[in-house]
């Protein structure tokens, strides 16, 4: 397997930045974000959008720092302006397919946030948003992930399994984030995984537990929104520290055959989440079943 860094952890930092920062912690393989990378000079379409990105001086910088986009990420599905047109959306997630396409990577990580917020899945509404997006990826060979938020109808592992059962392609399956499970309440591992191991196409990696003031956790820093289904707030914390058993879940994927990226992004601070990324390079490396 292969670990992977979220650029998203770090909005505001274009690849300049990003990508020596990369190598320092020994990551080789990013998760990139639109909002990472520099304008082309056209005018603007969203902070998550690709096409209004330069994609060639991008690429360049990746070649020359040695550091592979293992996949693409799409906000858009997180932004109420893109998902109140439809028609803009879709053109935009293609767009997505093909930059993922540009850069070689297999995998397009995206939302639903926006687009089904409340607690039953809309089918219909999704092929809407998402279907010219898996026909374009059928044909370029990349999977779409859908990653599970605590906050939209894709918090349950009932709920996707249905959501990515309905679309009904090799190319449409899901990113596992075990800690949005857990934020919503749902039990994350075991039970979450097997229900959908066949259709994992990705992983993210970080952890939580309930927050309860002062020693328990002790940086605010670390504080996060509200848990579904449950009283109380989630507490973010170093995948070796929380509720999720990772350890499980690492070694599960592996017996299983999985290949891919498992993606750091902790919710925190820059400053916080520079040390807890080192922190967790080195722990989950000790597992021994990551590449260097």
């Amino acid at each position: 397997m292969k670990i992977g860094l979220n650029t998203n952890t770090f909005p505001d930092e274009t690849l300049d930045i990003l990508l020596p920062m990369a190598k320092d912690f020994g990551i080789k393989y990013l998760e990139l974000w639109g909002s990472n990378l520099e304008s082309n000079g056209t005018t603007a379409v969203n902070f998550y959008a690709f096409s209004d990105k330069d994609l060639n001086k991008a690429k360049k910088q990746l070649g020359a720092a040695g550091v592979i986009v293992g996949s693409i990420s799409s906000g858009l599905g997180l932004d109420a302006k893109m998902t109140s047109d439809p028609e803009a959306f879709s053109k935009e997630l293609v767009a997505t397919v093909e930059v993922a396409a540009h850069f070689g990577a297999k995998v397009v990580n995206h939302y639903s946030d926006k687009i089904q917020p409340g607690t039953t899945p809309e089918i219909d509404r999704l092929h809407q948003y998402f279907d010219a997006a898996v026909k374009r990826a059928e044909e370029l060979g990349v999977v779409l992930a859908l990653e599970n938020e605590a906050g939209d109808a894709s918090r349950t592992p009932e709920n996707m399994l249905a959501i990515v059962k309905a679309f009904d392609s090799p190319n449409f399956k899901t990113n596992f984030d075990a800690t949005n499970y857990y934020h919503a309440s749902c039990e994350a591992f075991p039970y979450a995984y097997e229900l959908l191991q066949q259709h994992i196409a990705y992983v993210h990696i970080k952890n939580g537990r309930l927050y309860r003031p002062g020693g328990y956790c002790p940086d605010t820093k670390w504080f996060g929104g509200a848990m579904t289904g449950e009283a109380g707030t989630i507490y973010y914390c170093e995948a070796k520290d929380g509720v999720v058993n990772i350890d499980g879940l690492v070694h599960r994927l592996a017996k299983d055959g999985y290949k891919g990226m498992c993606t750091l992004e902790p919710h925190t601070t820059r400053e916080n989440a520079i040390a807890a990324i080192r922190s967790e390079v080195k722990y989950l490396r000790a597992t021994g079943l990551f590449e260097e």
